[in-house]
C-alpha cells in the first residue's frame, strides 16, 4: 500500500486528492494547522481513515520534525496561502507561508537524502498566476513562455516554483511542480469566481428567484478545470513526472466570468442581472488566460473528464447543502 503525505489536506483541493487516494486503497497522512481538520468534502467516514497532524510552515522547526517524521512514498504540498487579492495587502504572509515554507521542507528532505537515501516522490502545487502579464501576449499558454507575476501571491508561487526545480536539479529530490489554472467545484471557498457567483445564484434561488449579481469585470476569461481532474493530474505527476519539470493543469479552454453566471443561472432556473462593479475588480489583471496541457496529456495519457457544466452545478448543490 502506497503511503501517501498531504500538506493542506483540509483545503479545497487537499480533501479532494485524500478522497481520490482513499478510493484508491492508498494510506494517507493529513497535515493540517488546526488541532482538527476543516472538513467541507470529504466525509467523515473518510476523514476516520487519514491520520492528521499539525504542521506549521511558518515554523522552521515544525515543518522540520514533521519531514523527519514520517517517510511517505509520496508526498503533495498543497499547503499555502492562495488569495492574489489578499496578497496585495500582505505580501510578508504570502512569502513567509509559501516560499519559506517550502524551503524548510524541501531542505530537510533534501538532507534526509544525503543521509539515507530516501527518495520520496513530491509535487508541488504550483499557480499559472505565475505567468501574470505574459498572458497577454501568449494564448495558449506552454510551460517555455515567461513567468510575469502581478502580485505578491503569484511571485511567491513563482519562487516556490523555482526553489521545487532548483532541489531536484542541485539535491537530486524527485520534486515536480504545477502550474494549475483556475479549478473549480463543490467545496470551494466563495472568495474564488466560480464559487463567489455560485453562491449568490443560490441565494436567488431560495428567495424569489430574480436577482442582481455584481461582478468585477464580467468579460474576463480564465481556462477552468474541475477539481477533480486536477487531483487526477497531481497523481499522475506523482508516478510519471520527470523531476525538475513543470506542467500545466488546464482544460485549455477559456470561459468569460459572463457565461460561467449564464450557465448557474440557467441550471438553477433564476434569472439574473449581471451588473458590473469596477470595486470589486483586481487591481491589476489581464483579460484573457488559457493554457495547454500538452506536456501533461503526452507524458500521462491525462485528459479533463468532468465538463465545466457538471463542475458547475455539482458547486451550486454544495451551496445548497450548507
Amino acid at each position: 500500500m502506497t503511503f501517501n503525505l498531504v500538506t493542506g489536506a483540509d483545503g479545497f483541493v487537499g480533501q479532494h486528492l485524500v478522497a481520490e487516494l482513499l478510493d484508491r486503497g492508498e494510506e494517507v497522512l493529513g497535515a493540517i494547522v488546526g488541532p482538527e481538520p476543516l472538513l467541507t468534502t470529504l466525509s467523515e467516514s473518510e476523514a476516520r481513515r487519514v491520520r492528521w497532524e499539525l504542521l506549521e510552515l511558518e515554523e522552521e522547526a515544525s515543518v522540520r520534525r514533521f519531514a523527519r517524521a514520517y517517510r511517505a512514498d509520496r508526498l503533495f504540498h498543497l499547503a499555502g496561502l492562495s488569495s492574489p487579492s489578499e496578497s496585495l495587502d500582505d505580501p510578508a504572509s504570502h512569502i513567509r507561508v509559501n516560499v519559506l515554507g517550502s524551503l524548510f521542507l524541501l531542505d530537510e528532505l533534501a538532507a534526509m537524502r544525503r543521509e539515507s537515501g530516501y527518495d520520496p516522490a513530491i509535487v508541488i502545487s504550483g499557480s499559472a498566476h505565475v505567468y501574470g502579464a505574459a498572458a497577454a501576449r501568449f494564448q495558449p499558454l506552454i510551460e517555455e513562455h515567461p513567468l510575469e507575476p502581478l502580485n505578491p501571491y503569484a511571485v511567491s508561487k513563482a519562487a516556490q516554483e523555482m526553489l521545487g526545480t532548483q532541489f531536484a536539479r542541485s539535491a537530486g529530490l524527485s520534486v515536480v511542480v504545477t502550474r494549475s489554472f483556475n479549478h473549480t467545484g463543490p467545496g470551494q471557498r466563495p472568495t474564488f469566481v466560480a464559487s463567489q457567483l455560485a453562491a449568490r445564484v443560490q441565494a436567488i434561488s431560495q428567495a424569489d428567484g430574480v436577482g442582481t449579481v455584481k461582478v468585477g469585470d464580467p468579460t474576463v476569461r480564465r481556462d477552468f478545470t474541475d477539481v477533480r481532474d486536477v487531483v487526477r493530474a497531481y497523481i499522475a505527476l506523482s508516478e510519471l513526472g520527470e523531476p525538475g519539470c513543470v506542467y500545466n493543469v488546464c482544460s485549455g479552454r477559456a470561459l468569460a466570468v459572463a457565461e460561467l453566471l449564464e450557465m448557474l443561472a440557467r441550471r438553477a432556473g433564476v434569472e439574473v442581472t449581471l451588473e458590473p462593479d469596477p470595486e470589486r475588480a483586481r487591481r491589476v489583471d489581464v483579460p484573457l488566460v488559457v493554457g495547454s496541457n500538452a506536456r501533461l496529456a503526452e507524458l500521462t495519457g491525462w485528459a479533463p473528464r468532468i465538463p465545466i457544466e457538471r463542475s458547475l452545478a455539482d458547486l451550486l448543490a454544495w451551496h445548497a447543502g450548507r
